[in-house]
């Protein structure tokens, strides 16, 4: 018996055997086309979730908004992030991952017009919310379908292309809020995020549903379409089809509790505080640095601009480095690189203001660069250490965990701000998060590259 429900030995059969097709897949829909496509998509979640941070200034001296106003827009995408995560990730282990997917980024994208129309706060407020929720839900489930698509031996590098695209929606948004605002306005910023309805219907044209997710509930035809669809050969299980029906009919859903069964307790626990702990600090700093170096360092509004673009852009290609020694080094060692420098750097922050506009800048920008890298390992290290049945719930509950600590943040931040307390006590508490971090990667975790999705 399965820890979340009766699995058939059928069913892993089929599984395994899947794994091996995959494994041996070098097509280009299956090695390139599924993780570039997915990733140009998922770069406007990103786009669409820090868009925010960056209309903010220009939007928040429009409408006249305080630094407690200011929070809670920020925050309300993140709310429904936190909700959409959880809920459209258990959807994704009921209905599969591709149909949860393409409605959350068809809502995601439809509502980005809204937001570039509204009127006023309260309009924007509740349409950020319920596009959160899309957003939240979109992410983690993209995430679970390439990580079942990746091949064993190079899934860091598949999983890297993947998040490179993602990833650059922020230093896309960053970059782009430098001359859309200033020419266009704030609100093409916000409308520029509704690109990826074009790209769904390649999609549903050129993607199958995920071949591991349908081997996981007995559905060997279906199994055998979509790796057809991939360019791989039919499986032959030697089963009856119907064996499907009753291999089919053992799967149960799988509730969040099965996360902290006894098999996933201590892995899941440590997991949750790693996203906690990490999104808290690098969500408070990209959503925040534009507004800090204007209200609090006195600088203008386009050069806040292109200071806060400079650490999306270096992530992008320090993305590009892992990428290429991930499965080589191990998940781990980036992981704790990246916390440490990140502590050491906010922790002069608390203690040291430099006058001098550079060195300001440079401590800020490692400090975000740094956090950041860590958060882009946590997403495949959660992937891989779950099985088919559950990896979709559990990164939906980090996730929204996540989005958790990124609704927390912008509060955390425009509250300091509001009562006049000193911006050290903001750049203290993110260096105490990012240490915590680091101490967890070094002692509460386990290498996970080139390990078997089938062995969990």
């Amino acid at each position: 018996m399965n820890e979340t429900g009766p699995q058939s030995s059928f069913q892993t059969r089929m599984e395994a055997e899947v794994g091996d097709t995959l494994d041996r897949l070098q097509t280009f829909r299956a090695r390139i086309w599924a993780p570039v496509l997915l990733g140009l998509i998922m770069m406007f979640d990103s786009w669409d979730s820090i868009a925010i941070a960056y209309v903010m200034p220009s939007l928040s001296k429009e409408w006249g908004l305080g630094p407690a106003t200011v929070g809670s827009l920020i925050s309300s995408g993140y709310i429904g992030q936190f909700i959409g995560a959880i809920a459209l990730g258990a959807l994704a282990e009921r209905v599969g991952r591709m149909p949860v997917f393409v409605s959350a980024v068809a809502v995601m994208g439809a509502l980005a017009f809204g937001c570039a129309l509204t009127p006023d706060y309260r309009l924007l407020f509740a349409i950020r919310f319920i596009q959160g929720l899309a957003i939240g839900g979109a992410l983690p489930v993209s995430i679970t379908y390439v990580n079942e698509l990746a091949p064993t031996e190079s899934r860091g590098r598949y999983f890297a292309m993947f998040q490179w695209l993602c990833m650059s929606g922020y230093a896309a948004a960053s970059i782009s809020s430098t001359f859309i605002i200033p020419k266009l306005g704030w609100r093409w910023l916000f409308g520029f995020g509704a690109i990826p309805l074009i790209l769904l219907p390649l999609v549903l044209i050129t993607l199958p549903e995920s071949p591991r997710w349908l081997a996981r509930r007995g559905r060997t035809e279906a199994v055998r379409r979509a790796l057809m669809k991939l360019g791989g050969t039919m499986i032959s299980t030697g089963v009856p089809l119907e064996a499907d029906v009753q291999a089919a009919d053992q799967v149960q859903p799988v509730p969040v509790t099965a996360l902290f069964s006894p098999a996933y307790r201590s892995r899941t626990i440590v997991i949750l505080l790693l996203w906690f702990l990490t999104s808290f600090a690098t969500f408070g700093l990209t959503t925040w640095i534009p507004s800090i170096y204007v209200t609090v360092f006195h600088i203008p509004v386009a050069d806040a601009l292109r200071y806060a673009a400079m650490p999306a852009t270096l992530f992008l290609v320090a993305t590009i480095g892992i990428a290429a020694f991930i499965d080589t080094v191990g998940r781990r060692p980036f992981a704790i690189f990246g916390t440490g420098v990140a502590a050491v750097a906010l922790a002069i922050l608390t203690f040291y203001h430099p006058a001098q506009r550079w060195l300001l800048v440079t401590l800020i920008v490692t400090g975000q660069l740094c956090i950041s890298m860590s958060s882009l390992i946590v997403w495949p290290y959660t992937a891989e250490n779950y099985p088919t049945n559950v990896r979709a719930v559990a990164l939906g509950v980090c996730s929204s965990l996540a989005r958790a600590a990124s609704m927390l943040t912008p509060l955390f931040v425009g509250v300091i701000l509001n009562v006049g307390a000193p911006i050290s006590v903001v750049f203290a508490v993110f260096a105490v998060f990012a240490l915590a971090a680091m101490i967890l990667w070094s002692v509460a975790t386990t290498e996970t590259a080139r390990v078997r999705l089938e062995s969990l």
